[in-house]
Parts: C-alpha cells; structure tokens; sequence
C-alpha cells in the first residue's frame, strides 16, 4: 500500500496539502485564494523580518504575540500567516477541527480584509494524520517559522530546479536538509521544527515518506527490523521503505502498521502491549459497571460549569468574580489547605489575581503549556508552591475553559497511570506546564489504546475519570493524599555532570555514562570489587550527581542482622501515653525511600545505596522485592500491612559488593538476574589508572606509589579478588611518611593475614622497600624495571 494514509477523511488532507504544494512551492499563489500573489518571496520576506526577526520569548500565548508581530501588517501578510498556520496543523490528528480552523480564523480576523476559508479545507482539518504530542504545539512558532524560511528559501530556485525537486522526493529532501537558517532561533534548536520537516515530507511526498513526525520512531524502528534490511543506507526514510512491505506482509496491508500493538512492542522500549491490554480490561469492566458517570464525570462537569461562570466574571471584570472562582475550585480536587493559601491571596491581591486569571482564561487557543506558563508566572508562591501542587490548582481552573478538553490533573493519579501502561515519565525537575501537557498526551493515547481494543472513549475527561477510578490500583502505600494533596516544592534539579564527576573520581567520563545507562535499564547495578577500590565512594558520588541533591540519596549498609523488618516493613514496639507497650507496623528503610521518590512532585531520581550488601541474607532481607525489582510497574501486597506496593519509577538502587567477602558465594542468581554488575578491580582497567592519576594530580612525585600497589597485586596474583586497591592511598597531602605509615598499618597487616601460613620468607617480598626496587607492568623503564626513586639500581 505504502506509507499514504487510506481512513476516511485523509483523502481531503492529502488534496489540502496538494493545494499548498501548487500554490507555495509551484508558483506564488494562494491556498485559500488561487491566483492572488500571497506565497511570494517578497512577502516571504517582509513575513520573516516581522516575525522571526523579531521573536517574542515572554511567556504570553502564541496568537497574543504573533497579532502584536502582525500589527500594521498589509492584508497579504495575515494571509499568508494564516495559511502557514494552516498547513502547519494539517496533519495533527484531532476528532474535532474547531480548534485548528478558530486559530486560523483568528489570524485572518485581524486582516483588513479577511478572507474566509474554503469550505473544502476546512473539511481536511480532521482527522489528521499523526499524534504529534504537545511539544509541537509548545514550539509553534519554531515549527511555523521553519515552514516559512524553508519557502522563502525555495524561491531562491530557478523554476527548472523547483520541478526537478518535486519530481524527486529524495533530491527534496536533501535539499531541505541542507537548508542553512537564518533565524537566530532555529540556528540555535535545531531540533525544535524535527516534527514540522518530517510532517513536509510526507505531506508533498505521502506514498513515499511515511505519515511519522517522530524521529526517534523512524530510528527505532528501523534499529528493530534491522533484519529486513537488504541495502543498508544512511537515510533513515530508505531504510523504512524497505521494511514497511515486510511487515505487511506479516500483519496486513493496513494505516499505521507500524503502530499496531503487536508491532509497536517489538520496536518502543517504552511500550508493552501487554501492559495495556491489562489496564483496558480493568477500565472496561469499570465502564461496564455503570459507575463511571455517576462517581467521576457528574460532579466534574458541576465543577466545571461552575468555574465556567468565574471565567466569564473575570474576563469581564465583573463585580464578584473572586467568589465565583473560589466556589468553582471547592471541592475534593484542589486540598483544602491548597484552596486556603489561593482564597486568600484573592483576597489580598485582587489586582495581581484578576490579571493571572485573565493571562489563564483568555482566548481560544488549545495551548495548555502556555496558559499555565503565563499563569504560573503571576502565581506567587505563597498562594500555590510546588510543580505538583501549582498544576493541580491549574489544571482545576483549566476546566472552565472546557472540561472534556481540560480535564483535572494529579500527580499521583497520573503516575500510577504512567507506571501500570509502562508509558514514560516526564523528566526530572518537569515544570507545570511539561507537567500538564504529558498527562494531556497520556490521556490522547489512553484514548487511542482503548478505541484499538474496542472502548470508545467520548473525550479526556472520560479518560480522565477512569484513570481516577484506577489508580489506586498501582498506588504505593501513603501515595495517595486527599485531593490535589499539598507536596513539597523539590529543589531545582542539578543537571547530572559527569565530567566534573570523571575529575572528582578520577575515572573516565565514558565509564560513568555507561554505569547512568544501566541504572536507566534495570534501575538497580551492583559494584563488585577487592577492598579499598573505590566502589563506596563511587556510588554515593554518582547518586548524587545523578540525584541532584544530596538529600535524595539514602546510605545504608547490611550486615548478618539486617532483616526484612528493618528493611522494608514489620512490628516495632510503641509505649503508649499510658505506659502499655503495644506492637504497630511500621515501614523500613526502602519504603520510606520510596515513599519519598513517589511523593517527590518534579519526579526527581532517588537513590537508594546498599553498602556490603552481599553480607546480609538477601532471600530473607528482599523478601517479595525480589519480584518487584524486576516488574516495576506491577503491585504486590507486603506481609505484614496487606497493602499494595510497588516500586516507583523514579527509585534507583546502587549495591556494592566486596569480591573478597566469602558471602559473595550466598549471592543467587535471582538476584544476580535483577542487577547490572559493574567490576572494580584494580588489574583491569579503568581502575588500574585511578591512584597514578589521583597521584599525577594530587601528589606529584609520588606516581611511584601506583607501581608499587601493581608490584604488589602482581604477587597476589594467586587470589584475585584479595588484589589492594587504590583507595588507601588517596590521601591528602601523601608524602612518603604518609605512604609508609599506610602501609605498614594498613596494607601490610591485610597482607599478612592472606599469606597466613606461608611463613616470613613469603611476607617478606611485600616490604614497601622491596616492593619499590622490584619489576612492574605499570611503571617500567625502557628493559622492563623500577628505577627507584633512590638508592642504586637493582641488577
């Protein structure tokens, strides 16, 4: 069949976009009015200088700032804005064209002489082709301004090379590839328009380019059916058109082949069809129950309608709007405190208040991220603090607007859903608006997921409402708060810096990137090694980097005694006011972590690290851990409490491991099956080069050092993991008194007890003086010896 879509409704797209391709880049004409001059290279021209080289970067919405742009613009100008407009929307998939169609009118509104939208165009508004998720929207005006500087651009052509180009679909698109921008903010994100220049090549060319804005997911799936391949190429869109007949051939000639469930699981990491095959069985048997109008949508649309009415009150300044607004957020959906702290500043700054409504509540455009932006940014923080805390309140007056379009958010509602479909978290330190928009998005493919396995869901709210009924299916223990529950606002996040780690650590940036890449995996890595390697300091090091605050990362160490009580949950005596000693259940170390890892409103990492953690008996201190290691997303009751529990997704466990320790033997491979190990032996690299270069850097003229500890892990060749690591002489201001004293109270007895029965002769090759004189791999001159530091030269 090939990439064209064939639904209903996309032959009326695909007929728009012809238009625009005869009317933009065949001649200078119109879309909306075939045979007026509109796509012109001069008003091309006088389009970029008043909006890309001017941009506008307040946090106000996009149509607010582009009619200021516009202002005094000739008739052509907000025409041929609009028509970008247009064609820039064209293929985002919506059940409803309202809102692209008012955007496009609006700007032709703002003409002296609008036009009106032909009838036949407005029809190819749905139902689109492609999920572009709410990042495309949020850089709107990267993704129009790419359109607009790639025409004008194109002008520049001979008619001659044009045609050649259209007649080519891949000339075309190296064409565009190598366009050299000159706007300042394309030049500096590249990769804000990604989704605007793939949606061109599929639109100009749709038999040939598939109907995908992702770039990501044309790599992935290319990387997936790899097998498929028969003539290997650089170009991502040959690749595909090489693999899409091969799995037609498999799953049927059909549109969106590549995101059918049982395809799109062998090529999104992120998404297991199994994982939503069983979350829309329990929202089908919730919806079969009859329950879901009369428990979660009735008494949103009350609240919705009621915030309606504050909306019209504030727009037009009507006396009385602040009750009307705080008797719309009353209810369970903002936490009473939360509505206390947002009453009160009503009350106290009318002024400021009425205005941040107004930059919330003005308008028409569907931009979520930047209403709550301009919200938030007139929002003090002593009437709402928190990202979670703050999007909740947003979300909630969002409805007014419209609440089957703007349903209410929660942060632990939501990452319940996240967590039970295996769908992605947003990042670390994700402000309100990045908050709201991918519950948005979450929502659009709960929707999508549904209607493919036979549940028709009418709107977000509905989905909304049903993830709401859900989610305490997949809450951990003392997640779930009253509504809108008030949450802490986090520190802002350090961006994880390995490089100054790498300096801190004295170990390559490479190895460090590698260990982030495991954790991201499997979520849990164990370091295993000799004593004295390093791994301690390693992992707390990296968790905080990673964490971006120390108070995210938790230490702890097992030993013989550490038990499962202790660890995660189990009875502990209390003394009662009256003296009676009573026995409550009380949570351990990894639930209280975990419970602030769920509870942490920007999603930050936490770090959970486990020293010596083969020394505790791990079958007993895991317990049904074991289980939820591996399957993040799944809940388990806990023995004693009975309640659900699951791992969050934002917990990381760093364990190390002494290599030495005979308990390494008590390590089961279900254990071993749940973690990455990482090695750290100081024969192997990269931690055979720690200590020369912590001694290069910290204590020149030392570097000797290092060829001693390799002279002398060279003789203890024997047992390999009772090798001496670098760490006893990572000391500050080391000197040689220093490197003799470590050695004959350190190093030397550790020795002695490894060679115990070997008698003195033995014991005597690793005084630090023969050490010193002896052969080495590490630091040998030209014929393969130490020249010592002093002394003559061993013969």
């Amino acid at each position: 069949m090939g990439a064209r879509i064939t639904r209903e409704g996309s032959e009326n797209i695909y007929a728009a976009a012809q238009g625009w391709v005869d009317a933009a880049l065949r001649s200078d004409s119109s879309l909306f009015t075939p045979g007026q001059a509109i796509w012109s290279a001069g008003w091309l021209r006088e389009l970029r200088e008043r909006f890309l080289d001017r941009p506008d970067t307040s946090k106000r919405r996009f149509l607010e700032k582009l009619r200021e742009q516009l202002n005094g613009s000739p008739p052509e100008i907000h025409q041929l804005m609009a028509e970008a407009l247009y064609f820039h929307r064209l293929i985002v998939t919506t059940r409803d064209g309202t809102a692209k169609r008012r955007d496009v009118e609006t700007v032709l509104g703002w003409s002296p002489s609008p036009v009106p939208v032909p009838e036949h165009l407005v029809r190819a508004l749905t139902p689109g082709i492609a999920n572009t998720g709410q990042y495309f929207h949020v850089k709107r005006p990267n993704q129009v301004g790419f359109l607009l500087e790639f025409v004008e651009q194109w002008k520049e052509l001979e008619a001659g090379e044009q045609d050649g180009l259209l007649d080519d679909p891949w000339a075309f698109k190296n064409f565009m590839l190598a366009r050299e921008f000159r706007c300042r903010t394309l030049v500096d994100e590249p990769n804000s328009y990604r989704a605007q220049r793939e949606a061109l090549l599929h639109l100009v060319f749709p038999d040939v380019f598939e109907g995908i804005v992702s770039t990501n997911h044309k790599q992935w799936i290319a990387g997936a059916f790899a097998k498929f391949i028969e003539e290997p190429a650089e170009d991502v869109d040959r690749l595909l058109a090489q693999i899409r007949p091969e799995i037609e051939a498999r799953y049927g000639d059909m549109d969106y082949v590549h995101y059918l469930p049982q395809v799109r699981s062998l090529w999104d990491a992120r998404y297991s069809a199994d994982l939503w095959n069983g979350f829309i069985q329990r929202a089908q048997e919730y919806c079969a129950s009859g329950r879901l109008d009369e428990e979660e949508i009735g008494y949103k649309l009350e609240i919705g309608s009621k915030l309606a009415e504050a909306r019209r009150a504030v727009m037009a300044e009507a006396e009385g709007w602040a009750d009307l607004v705080k008797r719309g957020i009353g209810g369970n959906l903002v936490h009473r405190v939360e509505q206390a702290k947002f009453r009160g500043w009503l009350d106290e700054s009318p002024g400021e208040s009425l205005f941040a409504l107004q930059m919330l509540w003005e308008g028409e455009e569907d931009n979520p991220g930047e209403r709550i932006d301009a919200f938030g940014e007139l929002l003090p923080s002593q009437a709402s603090s928190g990202p979670g805390t703050r999007t909740t309140l947003s979300s909630v007056l969002l409805m007014g607007l419209g609440v089957e379009q703007y349903p209410p958010f929660r942060v632990n509602v939501f990452n319940s859903g996240y967590r039970q479909t295996g769908y992605g978290e947003p990042g670390a330190g994700a402000g309100e608006a990045e908050l709201y928009e991918w519950s948005l998005d979450f929502l659009d493919r709960f929707i999508e997921e549904a209607s493919n396995r036979g549940l028709e869901l009418r709107h977000r709210l509905d989905a909304q409402s049903v993830l709401w009924a859900l989610a305490a299916e997949g809450e951990e223990p003392g997640k779930r708060s009253p509504a809108g529950g008030q949450e802490e606002e986090p520190e802002p996040p350090a961006a994880p810096d390995l490089d100054a780690l790498a300096v801190e650590t004295h170990l390559p940036v490479e190895f460090l990137e590698n260990i982030r890449r495991l954790l991201e995996d499997k979520k849990q890595v164990i370091f295993q090694g000799p004593p004295g390697t390093g791994k301690t300091f390693v992992a707390q090091a990296l968790a905080e980097t990673l964490a971006g605050s120390k108070d995210r990362v938790t230490l702890i160490q097992f030993h013989p005694d550490y038990a499962y009580e202790q660890f995660i949950q189990g009875y502990r005596p209390r003394t009662t006011d009256s003296g009676q000693i009573t026995w409550q259940v009380q949570n351990g170390t990894l639930l209280d972590v975990a419970e602030q890892a769920a509870q942490d409103p920007g999603r930050h990492p936490h770090f959970l690290v486990i020293d010596e953690i083969n020394r505790g008996n791990l079958a007993k201190v895991f317990g049904e851990l074991y289980f939820l290691l591996e399957y993040r997303q799944r809940t388990m009751r806990l023995h004693y409490s009975k309640e659900p529990f699951s791992l969050p997704g934002n917990l990381f466990i760093i364990g190390t491991m002494n290599t030495a320790d005979r308990s390494i033997a008590l390590v089961d491979l279900a254990l071993r099956r749940r973690f990455h190990f990482v090695e750290f032996h100081p024969d192997d690299l990269p931690v055979k080069e720690v200590l020369r270069s912590y001694l290069t850097d910290k204590a020149p003229g030392m570097e000797w050092v290092a060829g001693v500890v390799d002279r002398a892990n060279e003789l203890l060749l024997e047992d390999r993991h009772a090798a001496i690591g670098p760490s006893y002489f990572m000391k500050a201001d080391l000197d040689e008194e220093a490197v003799q004293r470590i050695w004959d109270h350190n190093v030397r007895p550790y020795i002695q007890e490894l060679l115990f029965g070997y008698g003195g002769s033995r014991l005597e090759e690793f005084t630090l003086e023969n050490l010193r004189r002896g052969r080495t791999a590490g630091g040998a001159g030209d014929d393969g010896e130490v020249v010592p530091e002093s002394g003559p030269r061993e013969e």
